[in-house]
């Protein structure tokens, strides 16, 4: 499926700045600094109003963007979602019954969330095929982008993996994420870091640069700076990983072109045994723990 889109230009979404300097052009699309706060993103990007194409469009089973078979690592997913939720333990509150996870897929965290007590776990998912399955899990879905959302409740727990870096109404959806937090709520978010020490030996190969849908390239700093205004404040970042094996490594260095890499490294797991095996690699990314800033 080869979709066609119209481009337009923002401002940063972090200060406002429209002056910016080109740092590279992948895909057809500039990936720009903003020279006021250093915020990276792309500019001129899909319009906002089209950007919701993409998650009605095979997202999980494409290859001009979103994921090229979500299904085939169901696997590792879940067990990088428990990993994820080990993470997040030490830092909620006392109150554990509301959780909303944005961008849920196929629920799977939702599911890791039920299976350690949470009975009032919820999702927000805008891709078709994924809301049939978490209809048939009888998972609570609701198709409505973040920003748009009419809360109706607070949550204790409030989870974006991989999501804040495709939110175009970034200060609507902060907004949006401070009125239903609970008081004493958390937030927890992950998301490529531009200052990862991948980042900086990839270069423009960097893997997270997806700049159909990878709208915004966050730091600790930049993201600091654009929850201030909101009222939230993050409590701890360090960086992020998922579960991999031998084969889903090689399969990610050859979509992203690393070819002869991947042929060194099936070759080396090949040769000691360490085709099946799974670790929790890193991945260019960050985790971080968001709650309500005291002094706002």
């Amino acid at each position: 499926m080869d979709l066609k889109f119209n481009l337009q230009s923002y401002p940063c979404s972090v200060c406002g700045s429209s002056d910016f300097v080109l740092k590279y052009n992948i895909k057809g699309f500039d990936i720009v600094q903003c020279k006021a706060c250093s915020f990276v993103y792309v500019n001129p990007r899909i319009k906002t109003e089209e950007l919701y194409k993409l998650y009605a469009s095979d997202y999980f089973n494409n290859t001009q963007f979103g994921y090229e078979n979500y299904e085939l690592n169901a696997r590792l997913r879940i067990m990088t979602f428990e990993k994820w939720y080990s993470l997040i333990v030490p830092f909620l509150g006392p109150k554990k019954e509301k959780a909303l996870d944005i961008g849920c897929a196929a629920g799977d965290f939702i599911e890791v969330l039920m299976r350690n007590g949470w009975k009032d776990a919820e999702g927000i998912e805008l891709d078709p095929t994924m809301i049939e399955r978490l209809h048939e899990k009888k998972i609570p879905v609701s198709n409505i982008p973040l920003e748009k959302m009419e809360a109706t409740k607070k949550y204790d727990l409030i989870t974006l993996f991989d999501v804040i870096e495709h939110l175009p109404g970034l200060s609507e959806a902060l907004n949006k994420l401070k009125n239903i937090l609970e008081a004493n709520g958390t937030i927890a978010l992950i998301t490529p870091d531009y200052s990862s020490t991948q980042r900086k030996i990839f270069g423009k190969r960097w893997f997270q640069y997806k700049p159909y849908e990878h709208i915004q390239y966050f730091t600790p700093d930049s993201l600091t700076r654009a929850l201030k205004p909101h009222g939230l404040k993050i409590i701890h970042h360090s960086a992020s990983g998922q579960c991999a094996d031998a084969e889903f490594l090689g399969s990610r260095l050859e979509r992203y072109n690393f070819k002869r890499l991947a042929s060194l490294f099936n070759g080396i797991t090949g040769l000691f045994g360490l085709k099946n095996k799974a670790w929790y690699a890193d991945t260019g990314s960050m985790f971080v723990i968001i709650k309500h800033d005291p002094k706002a």
